[in-house]
C-alpha cells in the first residue's frame, strides 16, 4: 500500500496531547568565599620600543606610529600599528592590551 492509497488521518481520532512540564529552577546559591587579588612583590615591567614606520614598512606606508611592545623578556613581540583603520595589534587586534600601552608611549 502506498502513501497515496492511505486514507487521511483524522487529527480528532488522535489522543490529545499533554503539555510540557516545565521546570522553575532557581539559580544556584554559592557560598564560597571570593579570593583577593594577589599583587605581585617584584611586578616585570613591560618593554615598550618605538619604532620608525617607515624604515620597518616602507616609505609609501600609511602607518603613523608603530610600537614594539614586549610584556615579558621571554615573551614574544606585539607589533602595534596606528593607521587609517585606528590602534591595533597585529597578531590580537584592536582588543590587545599591548594597544593600551603602545597609545599612552607613542602620546
Amino acid at each position: 500500500m502506498s502513501a497515496a492509497d492511505k486514507p487521511p488521518r483524522n487529527p480528532a481520532s488522535r489522543a490529545p496531547r499533554t503539555p510540557k512540564r516545565t521546570l522553575k529552577r532557581t539559580p544556584a546559591k554559592i557560598d564560597a568565599p571570593v579570593a583577593a587579588v594577589q599583587i605581585d612583590l617584584f611586578p616585570i615591567k613591560p618593554i615598550v620600543e618605538v619604532l620608525d614606520p617607515r624604515k620597518v614598512v616602507g616609505e609609501s606606508t600609511s602607518v603613523e606610529h608603530l610600537v614594539r611592545v614586549k610584556f615579558r623578556p621571554s615573551d614574544p613581540p606585539h607589533l602595534v600599528f596606528h593607521d587609517r583603520h585606528g590602534w591595533y595589534c597585529e597578531s590580537h587586534g584592536p582588543a590587545c592590551a599591548s594597544v593600551k600601552l603602545a597609545r599612552d608611549a607613542s602620546a
